[in-house]
């Protein structure tokens, strides 16, 4: 048997508390590729959480009957300061309150480090580039316990051949972001998890996780060196959809991509063909409010809406005359509706929603997954 566990201590932010991350290792004798995976690094975004439960259950089934090839890496949650972030009752997950931002943005980017490694050998292996990632890696800063945090990923992750980061929306079908460099690994996981939409990007903006692992072998791709990372962002639904039913489905599915990568020696089951809108991340319309008051769709997630459809109207609370004091949201592109906000008091401007479509938008604060 392969599986480990590691207990990794971490920074704890006042005395007499104490954090650490624990990490679930599977390194089989059979050669493969390297897997990494992760879950709530938004740590209010908690169906990836239950989603590794039950993976975990799986590959430690699978690892006593020497079905498990190459290495699997699995930090069950990753971000136990996000998760400790509690105000009234309710974890405050998404941005740090120690002002160091984001908890999924301004991840250190490694293009120098492998650009440094092809000038000093243009003939540099993949196994070179992923030593001189290492030891940048190493080098990091840990200064406080968010840096310290990232390093300790980062140190985990940064060699792997797969990295899938878990994340959710606030109410969502099952999405994935991706670089379109990867189009087909990105729909073949697609198929796999039952995923309706792709969004791909060349670059997401934010400096995200996910990219972090995929931006130093895009500086290096003119050399002829592969882009040897497939990484990809998986969003699983809504924050409210966390239940063993939905978790032990979406498992099912990472084991799938997995045996599909040649990491778990099984057949794949349970596969359910899935029609997958593949589009570019700038197609997508960031719905805004329109006015501020009571958000009501007249659209459900999933539905197809044309340009210029009714998609959402605004109540305006201070309307003098109710049956008139609405105020009409309308599609800007053809597409589906794959994510609304839950929330329903909405001020004007706010994003409440997203359409994919296929044709490039202009969205006020540009394409990137920071701005969506």
């Amino acid at each position: 048997m392969s599986h480990s566990v590691e207990k990794i201590a971490l920074k704890s932010s006042s005395p007499g508390t104490q954090r650490f991350l624990k990490v679930h290792k599977f390194k089989a004798a059979k050669a493969g590729p390297k897997v990494y995976m992760q879950a709530a690094l938004h740590a209010d975004e908690w169906p990836g959480l239950l989603t590794l439960q039950h993976l975990i259950t799986q590959l430690i089934d699978l690892d006593k009957r020497d079905l498990l090839c190459g290495e699997i890496v699995i930090v069950p949650y990753a971000n136990p300061i996000g998760m400790d972030q509690r105000l009234n009752g309710v974890v405050l997950g998404r941005h740090s309150f120690s002002a160091e931002g984001n908890f999924n943005r301004h991840w250190p980017d490694f293009s120098t480090v492998t650009k440094e490694q092809l000038d000093k050998n243009p003939q540099s292996s993949v196994e070179q580039y992923r030593q001189a990632l290492r030891e940048a890696v190493a080098l990091l800063p840990t200064h406080t316990p968010l840096a310290q945090l990232k390093a300790t990923l980062l140190a985990l992750s940064i060699d792997a051949d797969i990295v899938l980061d878990l994340h959710c929306d606030s109410q969502a079908l099952v999405h994935i972001y991706a670089n379109y460099r990867q189009r087909d690994e990105s729909e073949l996981l697609a198929q796999c998890m039952r995923s309706p939409i792709v969004l791909l990007e060349d670059e997401p903006g934010g400096s995200p996780f996910d990219a972090a692992h995929i931006l130093p072998w895009i500086a290096v791709e003119s050399s002829g060196c592969p882009v040897s990372c497939f990484t990809a962002t998986v969003e699983l639904r809504g924050f409210a959809d966390v239940d063993d039913q939905l978790a032990a489905a979406d498992a099912q599915g990472l084991l799938n991509f997995l045996a599909a990568s040649d990491v778990v020696q099984i057949a794949v089951t349970d596969m359910i063909e899935t029609k997958v809108l593949t589009t570019d991340l700038e197609a997508v319309d960031s719905v805004r409010a329109t006015a501020t008051g009571i958000l009501c769709w007249t659209k459900q997630l999933g539905d197809w809406v044309e340009k210029g459809e009714l998609v959402a109207q605004v109540v305006r609370l201070e309307s003098d005359t109710p049956e008139q004091g609405r105020t009409a949201i309308y599609s800007r592109t053809q597409g589906m509706l794959f994510t609304t906000n839950i929330g329903k008091l909405v001020c004007e401007g706010d994003n409440v929603g997203k359409i994919a479509g296929t044709q490039i938008l202009q969205n006020e604060t540009g394409g990137g997954l920071l701005t969506l």
